[in-house]
């Protein structure tokens, strides 16, 4: 099997899989965040330790997960527990072969870099929805699903304009691939294509239209950001569980980084 066969295969279950669970209801949705959350951090965590994976790491990937559970649990307790994460990092890392302070910076930045985006992701697909009794929350999961497509479209567009008109490279040092056309090209065409989405996903176009852009402009940063982390520790893809796609972390490299500012929008604009 080809490479090309490979990588249509995978999407196309890809693309299913996310779609399918997005649409289900909240818990499936939930379980596919869990499951980017979990093998995410554990890859960012083989990357940044270079393999040396210990207890500490499994502690923070838990607490990854439960992060991303927030919404469900949320209460003063947690709250007041959350000072109680560093002495713990630090407790964790003392006791290791390899006391280093840049390992609580790892260990800390994988919960921002993956799981907090998660969390955000998952509490921005609830709205309140008005009721005679009482409002109450409810899932909508094409707000989701918005959100996953509208990063796709970012992603092909910008390969697409890339590949037709690139000439101007748009950060060298880090991706030598990206150029201002391709990242122009992505930017118009997806924003385009979020009015037609819009229609279908029963979101106001001009929310629509500003979500697609943070999309654009922080996913791009999110490529930028895995392809400096990936070049600095000299690997190709962050892992192989997608086989012709490479890791979690290199499908949901965009997402993740834009994920705090599109969900903001919806907080603010919905």
């Amino acid at each position: 099997m080809n490479n090309f066969t490979q990588r249509a295969i995978t999407g196309v279950f890809f693309v299913a899989a996310i779609c399918g669970l997005t649409l289900y209801n909240e818990f499936s949705f939930l379980i596919l965040l869990c499951a980017i959350c979990l093998f995410g951090m554990k890859e960012y965590y083989t990357i940044v330790f270079q393999g040396q994976l210990s207890y500490a790491h499994l502690l923070f990937m838990g607490i990854g997960l439960g992060v991303v559970c927030l919404k469900y649990w949320l209460d003063d307790w947690v709250v007041n527990a959350l000072p109680l994460l560093f002495p713990m990092a630090a407790f964790t890392v003392l006791l290791s072969k390899n006391r280093e302070w840049k390992r609580l910076a790892y260990l800390f930045s994988g919960l921002f870099y993956i799981a907090l985006p998660l969390f955000f992701f998952h509490a921005s697909t609830f709205q309140l929805e008005p009721s005679q009794e009482s409002p109450q929350t409810v899932y909508m999961p094409f707000l989701a699903l918005n959100l996953f497509v509208l990063i796709w479209c970012s992603d092909t567009f910008a390969y697409l304009s890339g590949k037709l008109l690139g000439k101007h490279k748009l950060y060298e040092a880090v991706s030598p691939g990206k150029t201002w056309e391709g990242f122009i090209g992505g930017l118009v065409l997806t924003c385009g294509f979020s009015v037609l989405l819009s229609h279908y996903f029963h979101i106001p176009m001009k929310v629509n239209l500003i979500v697609a852009l943070c999309s654009v402009v922080f996913g791009t940063l999110g490529d930028l950001v895995e392809s400096m982390l990936k070049r600095e520790f000299q690997i190709k893809d962050s892992g192989t569980i997608l086989p012709g796609h490479g890791g979690i972390l290199d499908r949901f490299d965009a997402l993740l980084i834009s994920l705090p500012f599109t969900t903001f929008c919806y907080y603010l604009l919905l």
